[in-house]
């Protein structure tokens, strides 16, 4: 690739260290000759990625989250370093970016496209998540109801304690959880998985790009709750159909050259 000659690096200040991690990678880039935005306000400023070739967080993978819509805007791939323990998205470690880093500046690196879920209320604003758009129930202790269609045809009519829209970057999070598969990140698919459904036969169905489905809410005595990424989907009440499918957007996630995702799946999941 390329080598990077101007990069924004965007640390979080609620988290103890990050700011000097964040001037460490400061001083490194400027060692080799890179321009450095560096900000530690988070969430940074709207138009920080406008004329950057990369952009460096510190954080975990939910600060990298956070960095997902300006990224997509301005097709700037996002480097994830970690504070804490190894993430799937933050994969850069502190202890190594001495090593590492001035390779990466020299342009040992690939930029990974992770495909992306688009949501969207009935005639409402498009929007987009990175990991999963989760329907749950609104009620405690109470089941759910929500019926599922791909395009006209009826999937399924679940009740459950809710239903998890996972992408493959998002299938080791809610996902797994919820008893969905695990799926390569370079997949591009979508996974519906019931979370805790009363039928024992209801089990994760996998969509491809392309396929559009609308999950409605079916009779519930409270509002189902709508969250993408962890955090709440929609800014006002939600009216259903809820649409969601694979986005024809996607994200651009920055790796070292060499970096294997089994690597780190086995780390984190403990694989021998």
């Amino acid at each position: 690739m390329k080598p990077l000659q101007r990069i924004a690096v965007v640390g979080n200040a609620t988290k103890d260290g990050a700011g000097v991690i964040a001037d460490r990678l400061e001083t490194l880039a400027k060692a080799e000759g890179l321009e450095v935005e560096l900000t530690m306000t988070f969430p940074p400023p709207d138009d920080l990625l406008a004329e950057v070739d990369a952009c460096f967080v510190v954080g975990g993978d939910g600060t990298l989250l956070n960095m997902m819509k300006q990224a997509v805007r301005h097709d700037v791939p996002i480097a994830g370093v970690r504070h804490g323990q190894l993430g799937f998205l933050a994969t850069f470690s502190p202890e190594e970016m001495e090593h590492t880093m001035p390779g990466i500046f020299r342009g040992g690196y690939e930029v990974r496209r992770r495909s992306m879920l688009s949501y969207a209320m009935a005639g409402g604003e498009e929007a987009f998540a990175l990991n999963d758009l989760v329907v749950k129930s609104g009620s405690k202790g109470r089941l759910a109801r929500f019926s599922v269609h791909a395009e006209s045809e009826l999937v399924a009519d679940y009740a459950c304690d809710g239903i998890v829209f996972s992408t493959p970057t998002g299938s080791t999070a809610y996902n797994l959880a919820a008893g969905g598969p695990i799926v390569h990140p370079g997949s591009e698919v979508m996974m519906m998985t019931p979370i805790s459904a009363h039928t024992l036969t209801s089990r994760s169905v996998v969509f491809p790009a392309g396929i559009s489905l609308s999950v409605d809410s079916k009779n519930n005595p409270d509002e189902p709750l709508v969250s993408a990424d962890g955090q709440p989907a929609f800014a006002s009440s939600v009216e259903f159909p809820v649409q969601v499918s694979v986005s024809v957007h996607s994200f651009p996630l920055l790796e070292e050259s060499g970096h294997s995702h089994f690597r780190v799946l086995r780390n984190k999941m403990k694989w021998g």
